[in-house]
C-alpha cells in the first residue's frame, strides 16, 4: 500500500478491501496507550470508529488515526497511539 492519497482521490477496490482487512485486524487487540491501558477493541463500526471495552468494564465508541507516514508505524499504533473517544472529538 505504499500509495498516498489526498482527501477527495477515489480509492480502487482493491485498496477498500485491504484496508477493511486492516480494520477487521484490530478487532481483539488490547490498547496500550495512556488513558486506554488494557482495553480491547471488541468491534470495527464504520471508517475509524471502534467500540471498545474499557478495563472497567465499560464499552465505549472511540476512534482510531492510522499513521502511515513512518515505515511500521501502522501496526506500532493500533496499540500505542491515535486512540480517542468519540465523545471527546471537536
Amino acid at each position: 500500500m505504499g500509495k498516498k492519497y489526498q482527501a477527495g482521490q477515489r480509492l480502487s477496490a482493491e485498496d477498500r478491501a485491504q484496508f477493511a482487512r486492516e480494520r477487521r485486524a484490530i478487532e481483539g487487540s488490547v490498547i496500550t496507550q495512556k488513558g486506554f491501558e488494557g482495553a480491547l477493541v471488541l468491534e470495527h463500526i464504520r471508517g475509524s470508529q471502534y467500540l471498545i471495552r474499557m478495563p472497567d468494564g465499560t464499552e465505549v465508541f472511540a476512534s482510531h488515526a492510522k499513521r502511515r507516514e513512518i515505515e511500521g508505524a501502522a501496526e506500532q499504533s493500533v496499540s500505542v497511539a491515535g486512540w480517542t473517544r468519540w465523545q471527546e472529538r471537536r
